[in-house]
């Protein structure tokens, strides 16, 4: 059973879609497909039940899948270890973050660490918050940035490293357009262009408006921010976003919110067993001392233990 063959099948069966598994691990399809029914041939049990529309695990895949995370994982310690015997810091880190973060802050910081830890093999991946979690615990993902703060789990441990500010993103043309800020009592009238219902981006927006009793109209809901700040940039409404998100489009205007929740937590978080790893240890030090990206103000807060 060969090792890559085995991140393979890790891979297609966390998306259970072979197209995906293989933009995500830059291989082509037909790779992806060889390389699992060789790991099949090689088990001599069947993987995956292909006769459905949607790809499935048999209860063999299940299993391999339940053992394959600690073994990759384990592999990763071996290659530390021997690098730690040559004073070197080696071995792949999977990094996830939210499409904004991978775009803005995570490139300096990956950047940095990559210069100073050329050994070690970098990886990003970009996804939605549910998913980064889902990552981490896996084993799919080492680290993982997001917007807010995750539920508290037993296994996995996070830290805001950073607080986004938050803005109106207003037509500019806009009434308020001129003002130096904006607040829930400006707002009150006004149509709001927003995610969908449990994206983090929503949440901001249920979450700013939750105390004062204002709640915009809702006019739209889209499925990215970029979608919301074209329509914005065509007065079809506003929008409530973190600062770094906001677009350089010279048709729109970004006024800071002084509602309750002005500011949104940047929360890295990783898995409390693998977190001794010498990669993962020293990208999270780096990312405690590094992560200063645009206008977000650090922030040091202690891990859950």
């Amino acid at each position: 059973m060969q090792l890559r063959h085995l991140k393979t099948f890790v891979a297609v069966a966390s998306d259970l879609n072979i197209t995906r598994a293989a933009e995500r691990i830059h291989l082509a399809q037909s790779s992806v497909s060889e390389q699992i029914q060789s790991l099949e041939a090689d088990l001599n049990a069947p993987l995956f039940d292909r006769t459905g529309r949607k790809l499935k695990l048999t209860e063999a895949g299940q299993r391999l899948l339940d053992h394959a995370h600690d073994l990759l994982a384990r592999t990763e310690e071996a290659r530390a270890a021997v690098a730690a015997a040559t004073n070197t810091t080696a071995g792949t880190l999977a990094i996830g973050g939210l499409e904004t973060l991978c775009a803005s802050y995570l490139p300096p910081l990956l950047a940095h660490f990559g210069a100073a830890h050329p050994a070690v093999r970098l990886q990003l991946k970009s996804a939605g918050s549910g998913e980064l979690r889902s990552g981490v615990k896996s084993g799919a993902l080492d680290i993982s940035f997001a917007f807010g703060e995750p539920p508290q789990t037993p296994e996995l441990k996070h830290e805001v490293v950073a607080e986004e500010e938050l803005v109106v993103a207003l037509p500019a043309g806009h009434r308020l357009a001129g003002q130096v800020t904006v607040g829930p009592s400006d707002l009150r009238t006004e149509p709001f262009l927003v995610t969908e219902q449990g994206c983090v981006y929503r949440q901001m927006f249920e979450t700013a408006f939750a105390q004062d009793g204002i709640r915009p109209r809702i006019a739209l809901e889209l499925g990215s921010i970029a979608a919301i700040q074209k329509l914005v940039a065509e007065g079809a409404g506003c929008a409530l976003i973190p600062r770094v998100a906001a677009s350089g489009d010279g048709r729109i205007v970004t006024l800071p919110w002084t509602g309750d929740n002005s500011q949104v937590p940047v929360s890295m978080i990783w898995h409390g067993g693998r977190g001794k790893r010498p990669a993962v240890r020293l990208f999270l030090e780096a990312a405690r001392q590094q992560f200063k990206p645009g206008d977000a103000r650090p922030r040091r807060a202690t891990p859950f233990r």
